[in-house]
């Protein structure tokens, strides 16, 4: 299996795991974070679970996709998310906000995340090669 295709599977289904962790137990999900769980929070989780369905089943259908720019787009979004989330996980526990179980979200976002750079960059650089031997 490509390397693009067993990222997109995995993280797809890294984010169905979040969907179903942020929409059925959102006050277990914060508060294993060490957090404070509220209605406001509870709620939030809900909604950010939709996002995480949709990004699920948008990575699911794109893993067969072959290269292309829209194959580079969403490698680049994707690899630009989950470095984000990873970067605001590892602000988080330095500020000392949430609890040492981020350190499974850090390094899940960040492998994620270092996946999709590889294909993107690996892809622009078959995709440049190309076009200097046309």
């Amino acid at each position: 299996m490509k390397l693009y295709q067993i990222t997109c599977i995995g993280t797809s289904l890294l984010f169905v795991f979040l969907f179903i962790q942020l929409f059925m137990t959102p006050v277990s999900f914060v508060e294993n974070l060490g957090l404070q769980s509220s209605v406001a929070t509870s709620v939030l989780c809900r909604r950010a679970s939709i996002f995480m369905l949709g990004l699920s089943v948008l990575l699911f259908f794109a893993r067969k996709l072959p290269h292309s720019s829209i194959h580079q787009s969403i490698c680049l979004s994707t690899g630009i998310t989950m470095t984000g989330l990873a970067c605001l996980s590892s602000f988080e526990l330095i500020r000392g906000t949430v609890n040492h179980s981020m350190w499974t979200a850090i390094m899940l976002e960040t492998l994620s995340a270092i996946l999709f750079w590889i294909t993107f960059f690996k892809n622009t650089k078959k995709q440049t090669d190309q076009t200097q031997i046309c």
